[in-house]
């Protein structure tokens, strides 16, 4: 477990494919993939702040020097230049179709992420482009993926449901359901509670959530091979 997330141990391997959708100022769990399992980490975030957070971690590699997130609970990058060179950030967002949407800006001090669900009361956006996880596998040439993460304040909802009506492949769905730090409404509660419902019926399991609503599902067949080496293991 890192960084707020349970991932099954033995299971990513240097040929696993993550994407890894929403970068914002923090991709440690990201780097972290790569770090520890040597995968093939695709990070995913058409906006300034994930852009400028990558190169800057980047920069700070280069010249040797460590780079720091969060005060409370400090976590420092160990990804070298070479290990940083093997991540591909991809400038897209995911959504449900090919086109360019408005996200719009936190309107809490110190939030560091533009959402295209979230702040639209702020009034100040930027545009930018998007496409659907379906396509983007196309084009990366991926017909399954091993781990999706999401932490995209809100299109979350939007981009399960592309999951499930296209049937990827996609073995381990690891997603952030925002609206618990930033709800729109007081419905939200059922709207993570569909996309769970919705994720349940199209064969995951949900094996782990945290307080802060980051739940971890896992393809049946999956866990239930998982569960079977487990036992396995201990006998």
């Amino acid at each position: 477990m890192f960084h707020g997330y349970h991932i099954p141990d033995q299971f990513l391997t240097s040929k696993s494919v993550c994407y890894c959708v929403g970068a914002g100022e923090d991709v440690s769990f990201d780097t972290e993939l790569k770090v520890i399992y040597d995968a093939q980490v695709y990070i995913f975030d058409p906006t300034p702040e994930g852009i400028n957070h990558f190169q800057k971690l980047k920069d700070y590699t280069v010249s040797g020097k460590p780079m720091t997130l969060h005060e409370n609970a400090p976590f420092t990058y160990r990804t070298s230049t070479e290990q940083l060179n093997e991540i591909t950030f991809v400038e897209v967002g995911v959504w449900d179709s090919k086109t360019t949407l408005k996200f719009y800006e936190p309107t809490r001090e110190n939030y560091a992420s533009h959402s295209v669900f979230l702040f639209k009361e702020s009034g100040n956006y930027i545009e930018a482009p998007v496409d659907r996880l379906k396509n983007l596998m196309e084009t990366l040439g991926h017909n399954s993926v091993d781990i999706v993460k999401l932490e995209i304040e809100g299109a979350e909802y939007t981009v399960i449901d592309t999951i499930v009506e296209d049937q990827l492949d996609v073995k381990i769905v690891l997603v952030e359901f925002d609206e618990v730090h930033n709800s729109t409404d007081k419905k939200f509660h059922f709207r993570i509670k569909r996309a769970c419902d919705q994720l349940k019926k199209a064969g995951y399991v949900l094996v782990h959530s945290t307080d802060s609503m980051k739940r971890t599902f896992i393809k049946k067949d999956l866990y239930e091979q998982l569960k079977k080496a487990e036992t396995k293991a201990v006998s």
